[in-house]
């Protein structure tokens, strides 16, 4: 398809687009947004259909031998650009993704004996905090991540431009009974460990991991509720000083998995 010039922020073809300050796209929609150039380019690379661009015109030329013939590119002056999204936007481009299935959570636990590690977020309801929750565990090699029913949406504009797209390629397993799939992990021989605030707990400098390693995250106001730390076979803390109680959710994250990387048996 080629590409499509627009005029008007009024043109319904750029509804899913419109007015990205005052809403996201929801799981009811089957689509999500991607912003900027590096989201977009890495939601092209990804297994999501890409149901259409908005692009100024040198981002439209640039992208367009990358899509499928006929995926739409809508290409826009800047100005309006900005006036179809309701923000100032410089960086370019805009990617309509579609929605998929994500895995279940025998589909994202590794068939081999090799270490693994798995995050669970039973309740990260912040977009920023979830965004960088999943930019971290894509960096330091995690096999996947669970989110629980009171997540924030892992697809949303901001959780997808936080984690700079890693949400299209770390595997995502939005679970619809988290305790029977954590019961399943322990099937497999993951340990389940919880972090908290907690002075009885393993300090994370002592903590030594095993192979296959599932790792529970607190909500940002709660930590992790009792239902989700009965089901946990040790308890791991960062130890604080000068009357801090506690880091942000995804700087605990960084953290913890910075250790659990490079620490064996």
């Amino acid at each position: 398809m080629p590409r499509i010039p627009v005029h008007t922020i009024d043109d319904p073809r750029l509804a899913p687009y419109r007015e990205l300050n005052q809403r996201n796209l929801t799981r009811q929609s089957g689509l999500f947004i991607a912003e900027g150039e590096k989201v977009t380019e890495r939601l092209i690379a990804s297994r999501f259909p890409v149901d259409s661009l908005l692009a100024e015109a040198d981002w439209a030329e640039r992208l367009e031998p990358r899509l499928p013939p006929d995926t739409p590119i809508y290409v826009a002056e800047q100005r309006l650009l900005e006036a179809t999204v309701g923000f100032n936007f410089h960086r370019g481009v805009l990617g309509c993704g579609r929605r998929m299935v994500g895995p279940a959570i025998h589909q994202v636990v590794p068939p081999t004996q090799d270490r693994a590690t798995i995050l669970i977020c039973p309740s990260v309801q912040d977009p920023t905090n979830l965004g960088s929750i999943i930019r971290t565990a894509a960096a330091f090699g995690c096999q996947a991540l669970v989110l629980g029913g009171q997540c924030a949406d892992p697809f949303s504009r901001r959780v997808l431009r936080v984690s700079m797209g890693a949400a299209l390629h770390l595997p995502l397993v939005e679970s619809r009974d988290l305790a029977a799939d954590l019961e399943k992990l322990r099937q497999a021989d993951y340990e389940l460990v919880a972090t908290v605030i907690d002075a009885a707990a393993e300090p994370l400098a002592a903590f030594r991991r095993t192979e296959k390693l599932a790792l529970l995250l607190g909500s940002e106001g709660h930590g992790l509720g009792p239902e989700w730390l009965s089901l946990c076979h040790r308890r791991v803390t960062i130890p604080m000083q000068l009357g801090i109680d506690s880091l942000n959710v995804a700087v605990a994250a960084a953290v913890i998995l910075y250790h659990c990387r490079g620490v064996g048996l």
